[in-house]
């Protein structure tokens, strides 16, 4: 028997058992982790489409996910499921992601989810300043029925 001490500073038993624990949390892990079942990407409304194992459907514009952000149809449906569904990789733009992330609404890393908030509340502080007649009659339409409802104080 060999000792491996002298390659890695540990011996063949502590190697082998934290091998066995490493791959037991990995298979907790694997079952733990939501999964897709298939993915699609809807050229028309350029959604990714996830339908997950639970039956859900999960539609996510592609243009929020970091790295997605090409006009080339093509580079967006070259992917593929990875790890049984809990992951997705676009090899030509360099982009993977749990599906479990986007489950939980993040399509980057922080500082472009920082953006991405920023971004989106910029688009609604402009929606609201709209002064559309469109708009105008919508707000008169809803002063006839009393203008918004108050808020009410809860104790």
């Amino acid at each position: 028997m060999v000792e491996l001490d002298d390659d890695i500073g540990m011996s063949e038993e502590e190697f082998e058992r934290q091998y066995l624990e490493a791959t037991r949390r990995g298979e907790e892990e694997m079952r733990r982790l939501p999964k897709a079942i298939s993915a699609k990407i809807d050229e028309r409304s350029r959604r990714l489409i996830l339908e997950m194992e639970t039956g859900v459907t999960l539609l996510v514009p592609v243009n929020l996910i970091q790295g997605l952000q090409t006009d080339d149809i093509n580079k967006l449906k070259d992917f593929e499921l990875m790890l049984n569904g809990t992951q997705i990789h676009w090899e030509t733009l360099d982009a993977q992601f749990y599906v479990e992330s986007f489950l939980k609404g993040v399509f980057g890393t922080q500082k472009w989810m920082r953006g991405l908030r920023a971004h989106l509340a910029e688009i609604g502080r402009k929606g609201g300043k709209a002064k559309t007649a469109a708009k105008r009659a919508a707000s008169a339409e809803n002063g006839k029925k009393g203008g918004r409802p108050r808020t009410r104080q809860t104790a």
